[in-house]
């Protein structure tokens, strides 16, 4: 039936055929977006496929444990073969070990840089929730390792201006103890390290350049 028709200035009209297609609205969680690709709504055989599963994601990491503690969570992770949570195990197991205060800067950030790398990484074809969870994590992997660095840094500078005033040591060699430190702990190039956020990065040079 194609209904009524309606007379016009310019002729008779007739109801349009064409079917209104109402979206379906954002739930939140996002189930039905993915990256980097969204899924397709029909298979290629043009099979309608059915919506996936909702995804329990969980917290972020708790921090400052023993590893035994983060071993358990991995155990449990394993046996529930629940990848995410092992994953976030992972994760605050390294961090933990990255503000051990007694490592070394070059200890501290092969922790970072193992966390970011081996368990930061998400799926290559995931929801836009778990996505999210991943990229979370790397944020806070990069937020411990910055304040790692500036502390540290900021404990150099104070000793450096001290060494100035006390006069123990002449302005060069100031100067080449601050470009050994630097050297390690930021190098000498602009553009900010995986392992670093911007926001924490602009500080670090901050602090660097006035020795360096």
């Amino acid at each position: 039936m194609r209904g009524t028709a309606t007379r016009t200035p310019f002729g008779w009209r007739w109801p349009s055929q064409l079917a209104t297609i109402t979206q379906t609205p954002a739930t939140g969680e996002g189930e039905h977006l993915f990256r980097p690709g969204r899924r397709p709504e029909t298979d290629w055989s043009g099979n309608a496929m059915t919506a996936p599963a909702s995804i329990n994601l969980p917290t972020l990491p708790e921090i400052g444990h023993p590893e035994s503690y983060y071993a358990r969570l991995v155990h449990k992770a394993d046996r529930d073969n629940s990848p995410h949570c092992r994953e976030a195990a992972k994760v605050g197991q390294y961090i933990t070990l990255g503000i051990d205060p007694y490592l070394a800067w070059d200890q501290k950030v092969r922790y970072f840089q193992h966390a970011l790398r081996r368990h930061c990484q998400p799926p290559k074809i995931v929801s836009d929730p778990v996505w999210m969870f991943y990229q979370s994590m790397a944020g806070m992997v990069r937020q411990y390792c910055g304040q790692e660095a500036l502390r540290l840094a900021s404990q150099e500078d104070d000793r450096l201006a001290a060494a100035i005033q006390l006069g123990g040591a002449t302005r060069e060699e100031i100067g080449q103890e601050a470009e050994n430190f630097f050297l390690s702990l930021t190098g000498f190039g602009d553009t900010c390290p995986e392992h670093f956020n911007e926001e924490d990065w602009v500080q670090l040079k901050m602090i660097r350049n006035q020795w360096v």
